[in-house]
């Protein structure tokens, strides 16, 4: 189970400012993909959409692709929607990073129309790291744990001065 992140490629936007979904536009977004290593749009494993802004990259959204490629599955009509609810009026530059799954030979595991559990678990855990950075992160699904769960220093922590046991556990777990 080996996943590895690549650099986050710029979506194309409309005049309009939405998502620009043109074949033209399209075809030029996955050749750039390509360009970082032949075959990753193909591939499968998690993507985050994002926007970059002045001060950093922020998440909206974390996406699996497990039964079909990333070139198949990231701008579905439900996921564009979800993309353009969180650029709708923001300046910024729409991006996409994707993490695909390698086989033990250091080949990109290709879809087979069946989960991967390991796909999944990942997904859960990169929705609820990004839910620390945005709290309007997009995702609903599976999401009431991570934005209800209190463990100060480490997950959702209260705003304020934290308490020295609070200190030495974030030590303690390196965080």
């Amino acid at each position: 189970m080996r996943f590895f992140p690549y650099r986050s490629v710029e979506v194309p936007r409309a005049s309009n400012g939405l998502i620009d979904r043109c074949k033209e536009s399209m075809q030029e977004f996955w050749e750039s993909v390509e360009e970082l290593e032949e075959g990753l749009s193909d591939a499968i494993g998690i993507y985050i959409f994002s926007v970059r802004a002045g001060k950093g990259n922020l998440p909206w959204y974390v996406g699996k692709a497990e039964k079909r490629g990333f070139r198949k599955e990231c701008f579905e009509h439900h996921k564009l929607t979800h993309y353009n609810d969180c650029i709708a009026g923001r300046k910024g530059t729409p991006l996409l990073t994707l993490i695909p799954k390698f086989t033990q030979s250091d080949y990109f595991v290709q879809p087979n129309g069946k989960p991967h559990g390991d796909i999944s678990a990942l997904e859960k855990m990169l929705i609820g790291t990004c839910i620390q950075k945005n709290k309007y992160l997009a995702n609903i699904r599976d999401t009431k744990l991570q934005r209800s769960l209190v463990v100060p220093g480490y997950f959702n922590t209260p705003q304020g001065g934290l308490a020295q046991s609070v200190r030495e556990f974030k030590h303690l777990i390196g965080v």
